[in-house]
C-alpha cells in the first residue's frame, strides 16, 4: 500500500511539473523588452519569507534567494540589478495581488510597472572613474554575478559571527563596492578585477584613495536613487524585503 502511495505521489509531482504555467508578462529595463516569467511557487515564497528571521545575514540571503527566483523565472542569467525591482513586483503582483499597503495608505503596483515601461534612466550601465592616475571601470552586475559575491559575503559574516554587527556592516560596505568593479588601472598596469580572489579584491579596495571609493559609491547610488523614486507613489515607497511576499 505504501509503495502504491509513493508511486502515486511521484506521478502526481511529475504531472504537476508538466502543467503549463500561466506566464507573467514583465518589462526588462536593461534590454528595453518585454518577457515572460514563470510564476513563483510556494517553496520559493517560503524560502524568501523565512530569511526575515536571520537578522543581517538573513537580509543578505534574501537578496541571493530572490535573485535565484528571478533567474529561474526568466531563464536568463544576464538579468541585471536594475531589472530586479520591476521583475520582483511583476511576480509578486501576479501571485499575491496588485495592492501594496503602507499603514493606512494603499497603492497599485501596476502603476509602478507602467512607469518602468516608459521612463528613460539617467544612470549609466557602465562608467569610468579616475583619481590621481588610477582608473576604475565600473558597471552594473548581473544577478548571477551579484550572487557569486553574496555567497562570499555570507561566508565572511559566518566567520565574523552573525551578532558582530559592526564588523558585518563593514563587510557589507566593502562587498557592495566589489560587485560593481570590472577593472583597475594604474599607469600602464591593468588588473582584471573580476578574475581576482576575494581577498585580493578586498585588499585593493581598502587601499584605494577614499575620494575614488566615493566616486564608485556615487555610481552605485545613482542607480538606487532612481529605483527609489520609481518605487515611490503618493509618498508611499514600496520596500522589497521578505514581508513584501507575505500573503497577509
Amino acid at each position: 500500500m505504501s509503495d502504491t502511495k509513493d508511486t502515486n505521489v511521484a506521478t502526481f509531482l511529475q504531472k504537476l511539473g508538466n502543467i503549463k504555467a500561466e506566464y507573467v508578462s514583465a518589462f526588462l529595463p536593461s534590454k528595453k523588452t518585454t518577457l515572460k516569467l514563470k510564476p513563483l511557487n510556494l517553496r520559493q515564497q517560503k524560502d524568501i519569507i523565512s530569511s526575515v528571521a536571520d537578522g543581517v545575514a538573513g537580509m543578505i540571503s534574501f537578496t541571493r534567494i530572490l535573485n535565484n527566483a528571478i533567474i529561474d523565472a526568466t531563464g536568463d542569467e544576464t538579468v541585471k540589478i536594475q531589472d530586479r525591482a520591476p521583475l520582483t513586483i511583476a511576480l509578486r503582483a501576479s501571485a499575491l495581488g496588485d495592492t501594496y499597503k503602507d499603514g493606512e495608505k494603499t497603492i497599485s503596483l501596476v502603476q509602478i510597472l507602467n512607469t518602468y515601461k516608459t521612463y528613460t534612466p539617467e544612470f549609466k550601465d557602465e562608467d569610468v572613474v579616475t583619481h590621481n592616475g588610477i582608473t576604475v571601470n565600473v558597471s552594473i552586475p548581473t544577478l548571477k554575478e551579484e550572487n557569486l559575491t553574496i555567497k562570499k559575503l555570507e561566508e565572511e559574516i559566518k566567520r565574523n559571527g552573525e551578532k558582530n554587527n559592526t564588523k558585518n556592516l563593514g563587510s557589507i560596505y566593502i562587498y557592495e563596492i566589489i560587485k560593481y568593479i570590472q577593472s583597475i588601472k594604474i599607469d600602464d598596469i591593468e588588473v582584471d578585477y573580476t578574475s581576482l580572489k576575494v581577498k585580493e579584491k578586498i585588499e585593493i579596495i581598502e587601499n584605494l584613495p577614499l575620494i575614488l571609493n566615493k566616486k564608485i559609491i556615487n555610481f552605485i547610488e545613482s542607480i538606487r536613487k532612481e529605483e527609489r523614486e520609481i518605487l515611490t507613489v503618493d509618498d508611499v515607497t514600496v520596500e522589497i524585503n521578505p514581508s513584501f511576499f507575505d500573503a497577509e
